[in-house]
């Protein structure tokens, strides 16, 4: 998985921890999971257009429903997908017991 970006910086090649956008990270998903987009649209529902715009620098909007469409099935949290936290992790899930018994 791809942590940032090379920048040229004059004539040396450097590698910044610059943040991923939401299109690599759908991108970078898809790919480490070696699934193409006719896949993963028969596996999300999700049209193969829709999924190749999500993954283009001119991407169209994505709702609400549709990033948590995707984080649930990759696994990650919403928050991972569109950059507010970096870690690529699970969502915790909570019990549901009554905190008082």
């Amino acid at each position: 998985m791809r942590t940032g970006r090379k920048l040229k910086q004059g004539k040396e090649d450097t590698v910044m921890n610059v943040a991923l956008t939401i299109q690599e990270r759908l991108k970078d998903l898809r790919v480490e999971r070696g699934l193409t987009l006719e896949q993963l649209e028969q596996r999300t529902g999700i049209s193969k257009s829709a999924l190749g715009s999500y993954e283009t620098e001119d991407y169209k909007d994505i709702s609400h429903t549709r990033i948590v469409t995707l984080a649930k099935f990759y696994s990650v949290s919403a928050d991972y997908l569109v950059g507010a936290d970096r870690k690529q992790k699970t969502p915790k899930r909570r019990s549901c017991r009554p905190a008082f018994e």
